[in-house]
């Protein structure tokens, strides 16, 4: 028997890369004793540990990841006691690699796979069960020999011949998220990713349309690509998402977006497309032409910046934005001037990561000679470097929690642009100092209920109000839409929302809170919902802060 194992960092998600390896496996006389074994990172691992047991493999194969490796070394450990003969390979992101030292400091791995894994996993197979072939020539193996070392070259076979496992029908289709790749590798060079060194391979279209039309039996599913980037020239490109768009309801799709390569036709099609039918996730880093430089990212800021706003005034579909604390040559002020440009396009979401000096980078092996202070252990963040302390870090990543909890969230978002544009003079950064000079560290707890998190934006709102009293609409705005339905109610607010009127909502009476509008509180409202149209007074239906879900929202004038 043999056994492939991948330990996920959330339920939602699946392994296309042991989907992939099983796929190429499915001519071989082993075929029919291959198991693969998907279970959390974080859950219990005696069921898996007693599967793999009550299996008795020749052969285990771990995909490892900077969240999975510590847990893969360790069930390793205990395999090896168990299965004393048992061959454990390892392959992915975080091994392929660190392979020559995890084999000379890690004695339960025999095999490490670098590169690829659908080739060199079914020549290591053949070479361990049968005897067929030598350990030398399978593509990018790293391997012991007696008291010595070896790695293999990594030989590239092209993406075609390589077999579909979503039109074999082979991928889980179970969760969520469906997994698919139009391509591998990347056409940039940026020095902090793992594809800095993977040559692009686009798959056909003959190939892509295979796996669509498998896709479209399904229902309700996020069609996540793992594409580094989904343009690879404009007619390409186009004619694919037009594609996607024309899928039935059924699909979303997720994509990775270089913002500056957007073109017009592109545009047309997400304007045009069912709302929802895309998602956006797009890595601007940084918005310093300089650090930009550094790391040989290519970008055109002004260019990238129209083409977002073009694609957040849409409304159509949601816009996920990543910044990176930590590039190298970067200060702090040049990191808050990023975040206050991005923050100003209003996406969705927006994600401010530390930079992870991962295995296999350029920029990792560049760390001594810039100066970096960084955790030699996994997630691999930065500490320091010379143009940002670690004060300074850590300074931005309470900046991220903020964002995640009252943007991200969606809690709070008409409340924290009100103040932004009205207080702080279109700076993000410089609202959350003070935030955090007011509140300390209560707005960063990670257990904060939406009740204390209202109780504490009113408290803080408080002094601004005389000179910039739309804050009060904001605030009432926000609390009225996504707070909980039972719970302490601020004085303030509660003050506020005293008037109620009787409605008919889905066939039952109920009172509403009464919120009235002005010109100024409408037109700030409105940034983010369309069910405002005029100044006046509202009865709002509470949501128990379900983001992205429609708000009932009742006019008295209708």
């Amino acid at each position: 028997m043999i056994a492939l194992v991948a330990l996920h960092a959330g339920y939602s998600h699946s392994s296309l890369a042991l989907q992939s390896i099983a796929a190429y496996a499915r001519p071989e006389p082993y075929y029919d004793r291959l198991r693969l074994f998907e279970v959390l990172v974080n859950s219990n691992h005696q069921p898996l540990l007693e599967a793999l047991v009550d299996l008795q493999p020749s052969i285990i194969g771990f995909s490892t990841y900077l969240w999975n490796i510590a847990a893969a070394i360790h069930l390793s450990k205990l395999l090896k006691q168990l299965l004393p003969d048992v061959v454990v390979v390892y392959g992915g992101p975080e091994a392929g690699p660190r392979g020559e030292a995890l084999l000379a400091q890690i004695s339960s791995v025999d095999f490490i796979i670098q590169g690829e894994g659908e080739v060199a996993f079914n020549d290591l197979v053949k070479c361990v069960l049968y005897g067929d072939g030598e350990l030398c020539n399978i593509s990018g193996l790293i391997y012991r020999d007696k008291d010595r070392i070896f790695s293999n070259p990594v030989k590239l076979v092209p993406v075609d011949e390589l077999p579909a496992p979503i039109a074999q029908g082979m991928v889980d289709t179970s969760r969520p998220l469906v997994y698919w790749e139009t391509a591998r590798g990347c056409p940039y060079k940026c020095t902090f990713c793992t594809s800095a060194t993977d040559r692009l391979r686009p798959f056909s279209m003959q190939r892509i349309e295979a796996d669509l039309k498998q896709l479209e039996r399904l229902e309700n599913k996020t069609i996540k690509l793992l594409d580094r980037s989904f343009h690879l020239g404009q007619e390409r490109s186009s004619q694919l998402l037009q594609r996607f768009a024309d899928t039935g309801s059924g699909l979303r799709f997720h994509l990775e977006l270089n913002p500056d390569r957007i073109s017009p036709r592109a545009m047309a099609i997400f304007a045009q497309a069912e709302p929802g039918k895309f998602q956006f996730e797009i890595g601007l880093q940084t918005l310093d032409e300089a650090v930009l430089d550094g790391i040989q990212r290519q970008m055109d800021i002004a260019k990238s910046l129209d083409n977002i706003r073009q694609l957040v005034a849409m409304r159509r579909h949601p816009v996920h934005l990543d910044l990176i604390v930590g590039l190298p040559g970067e200060t702090a002020e040049q990191c808050a001037a990023s975040l206050d440009s991005t923050f100003s396009l209003y996406p969705d979401h927006l994600q401010l990561g530390t930079l992870k000096l991962l295995p296999g980078t350029p920029l990792r092996d560049q760390a001594d000679t810039l100066g970096y202070r960084w955790d030699p252990d996994p997630p691999y963040e930065v500490l320091s470097h010379p143009q940002l302390s670690f004060a300074g870090i850590a300074r931005f990543k309470r900046y991220a929690e903020l964002l995640e909890r009252l943007w991200n969230s969606g809690h709070l978002r008409t409340s924290l642009v009100g103040l932004v544009e009205g207080c702080f003079e279109g700076s993000v950064s410089r609202c959350f100092d003070q935030l955090m000079r007011v509140s300390g560290a209560g707005l960063a707890r990670d257990n904060l209920q939406p009740d204390t998190l209202f109780e504490h934006m009113t408290g803080f709102i408080q002094p601004y109000l005389e000179r910039h009293s739309v804050l009060a609409e904001g605030l009432l705005w926000d609390y009225s839409h996504f707070s909980p339905v039972t719970g302490k109610t601020p004085a303030w607010i509660a003050a506020h929302l005293s008037e109620t009127a009787r409605f008919i909502v889905d066939g039952k009476p109920r009172r509403l809170p009464i919120i009235s509008l002005t010109e100024e509180g409408v037109e700030l409202i409105r940034r983010f919902s369309n069910r405002v149209e005029r100044v006046g007074r509202y009865g709002v239906w509470p949501m128990q802060h379900k983001k992205g879900k429609p708000v009932e929202v009742i006019s008295l004038e209708e």
